[in-house]
């Protein structure tokens, strides 16, 4: 198993960041459509998406609110099983630097994982900035 790494640097600070990834109201404003989460260890998350009409689900391995953040992912409509996905959060000149690390296996989906994390993150970061 290997894993893809993106880097984004984004305005606010790490506290205010992590938010943006555990909180359901802050979520759909820059990744699903909707959004449930229990963000604790252990604890499980819910993504769907209406336009595709597709389910991302996982359950919480790590959270240290405004440091680090690790999930699984498991889309509902795919046989693979679940990836792991880290997610850290440090303080840059610009605010918080979010560094994302997520499993995959082959290199088409690692492509998918770059595309995927490189528009959404994009996005978060217009999220932040208009809000």
């Amino acid at each position: 198993m290997s894993s893809v790494v993106l880097e984004h640097d984004l305005p606010g600070d790490t506290a205010t960041v992590f938010e943006w990834f555990v909180d359901p109201v802050l979520l759909t404003r820059w990744w699903p459509t909707e959004a449930e989460t229990d963000p604790v260890v252990g604890g499980r998350y819910r993504l769907y998406w209406d336009g595709p009409d597709v389910t991302l689900r996982g359950e919480y391995l790590t959270v240290a609110p405004g440091e680090r953040l690790g999930f699984t992912w498991s889309w509902d409509h795919d046989d693979l099983p679940p990836r792991v996905v880290d997610v850290t959060f440090s303080s840059s000149d610009r605010g918080t630097l979010v560094t994302v690390t997520h499993e995959s296996e082959t290199d088409d989906e690692s492509r998918g994982y770059v595309d995927g994390w490189t528009h959404f993150l994009g996005r978060l970061d217009a999220g932040i900035t208009a809000a």
